[in-house]
């Protein structure tokens, strides 16, 4: 098969790649740096070098292929990121429409069932609304990861600091956690054995609570690590202070609100995914080994 993937060499986009080309499959990957174009091709894939936001682009790095996968990348300023996000949403539909594509695996995340309540992850609802209203006729599956092992290394300077994690999501009910690594498996079989019309499919590796993420710290750290919840206020001053964009801290701190208060993992529940082989037992040895760094 001919596939074309976004996300340039990323934690979940270089991984696939490596699978499917293992797999004998042709693969695009679509990279905005040229500095990428020389280990896309060690790879043995085709760079493309553009500009997702270029519907042109797109529509011709999409041509000829039998599936391509989309993603979409954070904004990084403190530009409306729910705009920016249908916009994406609508220069992807128009490139997959006119580069006549029929198979589209979308990587969504977590809580992508609800509304604006839940935060930053409103983005996500938006994004598979536009794509499902707009590609009716694609086979077009989701795939709803949970929340990356790899987030935890936002904690590192507070870490290193005051030997704490501060939190304002709740220390005690159990999040899902998920690694790039069991994410790959699922997305190859997405874009290889379509399932037809629109589906959606969680991914997840581990389910644990801020207080056992802290205790599996704690061992592989050799400190005791304190897990400090923090008020929503609080939460969001740190995350500006850090050099989060305003509307970004707002949403992200709304987002664990709503996780801390309401029942976010229902819909997750009812359409329970087999837990991947990633383990925070495993992660936690290479966040020491990061920490150590």
């Amino acid at each position: 098969m001919k596939i074309t993937l976004t996300g340039s060499l990323g934690h979940i986009s270089k991984p696939l790649a490596q699978t499917l080309i293992a797999a004998g499959h042709d693969i695009t990957i679509i990279s905005h740096s040229d500095e990428r174009a020389a280990d896309i091709v060690a790879l043995g894939a085709t760079p493309a070098i553009g500009s997702i936001a270029d519907g042109a682009f797109l529509t011709q790095a999409f041509t000829g292929a039998d599936a391509v996968y989309l993603m979409i990348t954070a904004a990084n300023n403190d530009a409306d990121v729910f705009a920016a996000g249908r916009q994406q949403a609508e220069t992807y539909a128009n490139a997959v429409k006119a580069a006549g594509v029929k198979q589209v695996v979308n990587l969504s995340s977590v809580g992508a069932n609800l509304g604006p309540e839940v935060g930053a992850l409103h983005i996500y609802n938006i994004i598979e609304s536009v794509l499902t209203h707009e590609l009716p006729n694609v086979n077009l599956t989701f795939l709803r990861p949970t929340a990356m092992f790899y987030n935890l290394f936002s904690n590192l300077t507070t870490l290193k600091q005051d030997h704490a994690i501060y939190t304002n999501s709740s220390l005690t009910k159990p999040n899902s956690w998920v690694a790039p690594a069991d994410i790959v498996p699922v997305a190859a079989s997405a874009l290889t054995s379509p399932a037809a019309g629109i589906t959606s499919q969680y991914v997840a590796s581990d389910e644990k609570s801020y207080t056992e993420v802290a205790a599996y710290l704690s061992h592989a750290l050799g400190f005791d690590v304190k897990l400090v919840q923090i008020s929503d206020d609080t939460m969001e001053q740190n995350l500006r202070a850090s050099g989060a964009p305003a509307s970004f801290a707002h949403q992200y701190v709304k987002m664990t609100a709503y996780e801390r208060d309401n029942d976010f993992y229902a819909d997750y529940r009812a359409h329970q995914p087999v837990l991947g082989p990633s383990k925070l037992a495993d992660f936690v040895k290479e966040f020491a080994h990061v920490y150590q760094k």
